[in-house]
């Protein structure tokens, strides 16, 4: 398999979506959102426009307190962790105030627990002028933040991901696959996973061994029968054994 980028519309929407924010005018809010299902190439997607446009990744876990937080904001902007907060905080406000970068919030459905955390994220952004915020998490992500006014105000850029259509899955396994699949059993992947990227870079992954394994220049659905493209696939689209 390729470890290339493949652009589908999703990708593209947020890229876009996030350039938007990073030159916005002055005097518009810069707080950004994604959200999706497990398994729609958000943290992909993140990590590739994070690196375009020289961002500040993070990502929270079940771990995280305020301290955690500030610690890995300052590690991204390559300033020392500190056991205490204020100072981690007013060291990352200088720093991105002196070279604005924005901060993307993978797992942001974590913060949600903690108000102190989100509160501490919104100090910063609201210290630094120009500031870029983007939080990335599960699909309850969307409504959770809309509930809390202080936040939702900030939000400028909203994008929900729910799956890619038959071109984009075309483009992905052009991309991302060494070997040919035909459109007939791309379109047959496409319609078992329902359009979920993470489960077709897996079929596309047992596609591509089985074409290696038989020296087929071309994988088409007859040659692919009905064998498991990924786990937990619908019995309707498995072999009978």
């Amino acid at each position: 398999m390729r470890y290339e980028m493949a652009m589908t519309k999703n990708v593209r929407r947020f890229l876009g979506a996030v350039r938007e924010l990073t030159q916005r005018g002055p005097g518009l809010e810069g707080m950004g959102l994604l959200g999706g299902e497990p398994g729609e190439g958000k943290t992909t997607t993140l990590a590739f426009v994070c690196n375009q446009v020289n961002g500040v990744y993070v990502r929270a876990n079940a771990c995280w307190t305020v301290t955690a937080m500030l610690g890995e904001i300052c590690h991204e902007l390559g300033l020392p962790r500190q056991r205490l907060k204020h100072p981690m905080m007013n060291a990352a406000i200088e720093a991105l105030m002196n070279e604005p970068r924005p901060i993307f919030v993978d797992e942001a459905d974590y913060l949600l627990r903690s108000p102190d955390m989100l509160d501490t994220l919104r100090d910063i952004y609201d210290m630094v002028p120009g500031a870029c915020v983007i939080l990335v998490g599960m699909e309850k992500l969307a409504p959770t933040v809309r509930a809390n006014g202080r936040f939702a105000r900030r939000i400028t850029q909203w994008i929900e991901f729910s799956g890619i259509d038959l071109t984009d899955a075309s483009t992905v396994a052009k991309t991302v696959c060494e070997v040919e699949v035909g459109p007939d059993l791309v379109e047959h992947l496409h319609r078992e996973t329902r359009g979920n990227i993470g489960r077709m870079v897996v079929g596309l992954s047992r596609i591509e061994a089985m074409g290696r394994a038989s020296g087929a220049q071309v994988m088409d659905l007859a040659a692919w029968g009905e064998r498991e493209l990924f786990y937990d696939q619908p019995l309707r689209g498995r072999r009978k054994r």
